[in-house]
């Protein structure tokens, strides 16, 4: 070894030449060969470099340099000056690297800096941290310990950075940070271009600004058009509600926002899931398409159809194709099913300003309703939510239990979430069925009808009233037919539809028919058209969505693992937890799910006992919608052998417990 150590009284200037004499003497010039050999005038045979790289230079100021041999390789180890402190400089092109101690390797363009690393780039990237490989050839830096990157835009803190000055590209793993003025992020992995500002990132990614918050496992960032890009599972919160997707982009500032995966989006007021959907978060307008979802969780319905645009300003959402609203009857565990080409919801302002807005659904063309007590079809239909009142438009039939109601126009007036009162305009007929399956019948001009429970109670009929009632004795013999014609007439029915008293307001002309008298003319009166063929099932209305029930929404293309108290999907890494006609009690006990691994030594040390991942979770109240209870749940990163799903009751009793093996 050659210690070089400055003068006592050689002075500044002294240190310097000796450096420059001693790099002179050491290696020849620096890279100074000979033409024909290959070898150094020092005897030592160099390597080339990869790349026509020029060479690192040592800036002046070093205190100590000793020159060495590792391995056949020239070294140089570099301290600092003592007294001065002042840290060592090296060059490379418009590169600078400043550092404590450093080792040089000659041959190879290599340098291994240690202490106070501040790495400065031709651009005026910088960067900073313990300790510093550069490889002069590559112009690739590893830099670890404390590492903080900084460009013009953003900094990058981490504890194993590589940057590459040729490429401009920084990369860490084992966990950092990217931050702006406005935004930060962090990750497992990460790459960032300082030249493109276009970052990506993998494992537990966290975007948060001002205005969105961001987690997933897969991220691409681009710092210049603060767009968003993602390919897994992606839960983006910001202030007007959460969206979740699997795929697609968002633009944290203009909050726009296009999805190709399946995708919901979750605010106070609504929910909006489908395949592909666009989202404008300022202007609250949404587009989405393919197995689509609206939930409206102030008046407690849902939709669903093939497309679907919502105005989040105006509250108006538009439904195409199989569109169906289910809507749980309030007081009641009934449900109200309803079809139509096309949904529209909306608002309307009121009369006075002292009023609520007038909450509307408007469905067009092909209408069926079913609900338990009543089924419906016509051409188009209003609903206002405000009072429970449906008009009926275009060829309208209403069958309410053993009533057939059929007019131009009809109006019907829910009360307790059951029929109250039916108004009927314009060729009015109501046919019901007695006790022995007679037709009962009643026509006008208009007709305002009853109901008790569901049921035909008392019909007014206003204007060229016609009536054919069958008398019976007991509900069980029939006695005769009674045929009336009045203009205005009220009739009342028993709890069996049987006629009970008809009050005639003016001149009546009537007759009594005995059964042997009675002929087919005399059965029935004209317009005569009973039409309980069509009268549409619960399964007709729901249509495609009735056979699709796991394969639609976020349950398209999920496998199911376990069928008992709670349904239980499987969807790429996600657990899907599922179950209609749900309450609060169904969802309050705590939910247990142990993961166990192929490897055990995928496992925390700490977890290793037990040979299992603990996902235990209480399920979230707000996803409890519409007495159906959803919740998904993310599996661990390693891969799985098998996996254990219950619920506890009090003091930790199963309640119940299945198991599912993965292939």
């Amino acid at each position: 070894m050659i210690p070089l150590q400055k003068s006592a009284i050689g002075g500044r200037r002294a240190i310097i030449w000796g450096l420059l004499l001693f790099f002179l003497a050491y290696t020849g010039g620096l890279h100074a060969q000979n033409p024909a050999s290959g070898v150094s005038s020092a005897g030592a045979k160099q390597q080339q470099p990869a790349k026509k790289e020029p060479p690192i230079e040592l800036l002046p100021g070093a205190g100590v340099l000793i020159g060495d041999v590792v391995k056949g390789e020239n070294v140089r180890k570099v301290l600092m000056d003592s007294l001065t402190k002042a840290q060592i400089g090296f060059r490379q092109g418009g590169a600078m690297m400043f550092c404590d101690s450093a080792i040089q390797y000659i041959g190879r363009n290599v340098v291994h800096a240690f202490g106070r690393i501040y790495l400065i780039d031709a651009d005026s990237t910088t960067a900073v941290g313990d300790s510093l490989f550069y490889d002069g050839n590559t112009r690739i830096a590893r830099l670890r310990g404390n590492v903080v990157l900084r460009d013009k835009d953003k900094t990058v803190t981490t504890n194993r950075l590589d940057y590459n000055l040729a490429t401009k590209i920084a990369n860490y793993s084992g966990g950092g940070t990217v931050q702006d003025d406005s935004s930060r992020l962090t990750s497992r992995v990460g790459y960032y271009n300082t030249i493109t500002k276009v970052a990506n990132f993998r494992g537990n990614v966290h975007y948060q600004s001002p205005e969105t918050e961001l987690s997933g496992d897969t991220l691409t960032y681009n710092a210049r058009s603060k767009i968003v890009y993602f390919n897994s599972r992606t839960r983006i919160k910001t202030r007007n509600g959460d969206i979740i997707t699997d795929k697609g982009e968002y633009n944290t500032v203009l909050g726009k926002s296009n999805f190709k995966g399946r995708t919901k989006i979750d605010t106070d007021e609504y929910t909006i899931s489908g395949d592909v959907l666009d989202y404008d978060r300022v202007m609250e307008r949404g587009f989405a398409k393919g197995n689509v979802e609206f939930y409206n969780k102030k008046d407690n319905f849902i939709i669903l159809g093939d497309f679907t645009r919502y105005d989040g300003v105006l509250e108006t959402s538009q439904v195409y194709g199989n569109a169906v609203l289910i809507s749980p009857q309030k007081n009641s565990k009934d449900t109200l099913f309803l079809a139509a080409d096309t949904l529209i919801s909306y608002k309307e302002a009121p009369l006075a300003d002292s009023l609520p807005a007038i909450k509307k659904l408007t469905a067009y063309r092909n209408v069926r309703i079913y609900r338990s007590d009543f089924q419906s079809k016509c051409d188009s239909l209003g609903y206002h939510l405000n009072d429970s009142t449906i008009f009926f438009y275009y060829d309208p039939v209403i069958w309410a239990k053993g009533s057939q109601l059929v007019a131009k126009d009809i109006s019907v007036r829910m009360k307790n979430s059951q029929i109250d009162s039916m108004s009927l305009q314009e060729k009015a007929f109501v046919i019901s069925q007695d006790t022995l399956l007679n037709f009962n019948q009643t026509k006008g001009k208009n007709i305002d009808a009853k109901f008790y429970k569901g049921e035909l109670r008392k019909v007014f009929v206003s204007g060229n009233g016609e009536s054919i009632f069958h008398v019976l004795e007991q509900d069980t013999l029939f006695m005769g037919l009674n045929y009336v014609k009045c203009s205005d007439m009220i009739i009342t029915f028993n709890d069996s539809a049987q006629l009970q008293d008809i009050l005639f307001i003016k001149q009546p002309e009537g007759k009594f028919i005995p059964p042997h008298e009675i002929k087919q003319e005399n059965k029935y009166l004209d317009d005569f058209n009973w039409r309980s063929s069509e009268k549409p099932a619960k399964g007709v209305v729901l249509g495609i969505h009735a056979a699709n029930q796991y394969r639609s929404g976020d349950l398209k293309g999920a496998l199911m693992i376990v069928d008992d108290f709670f349904k239980v999907f499987l969807k790429d890494d996600r657990l899907i937890f599922y179950r209609t006609d749900a309450d609060e009690a169904d969802i309050k006990p705590e939910f247990f799910v142990h993961v166990y691994p192929k490897n055990k030594n995928d496992l925390p040390i700490d977890k290793r006992k037990t040979g299992y991942e603990n996902l235990n979770f209480r399920f979230p109240a707000e996803q409890l919608q519409n007495r159906t209870a959803k919740h998904d749940l993310v599996l661990p990163e390693f891969k799985a052998a098998r996996v254990v799903i219950g619920q506890y009751g009090a003091k930790k009793k199963i309640l119940w417990q299945k198991s599912y093996n993965f292939r």
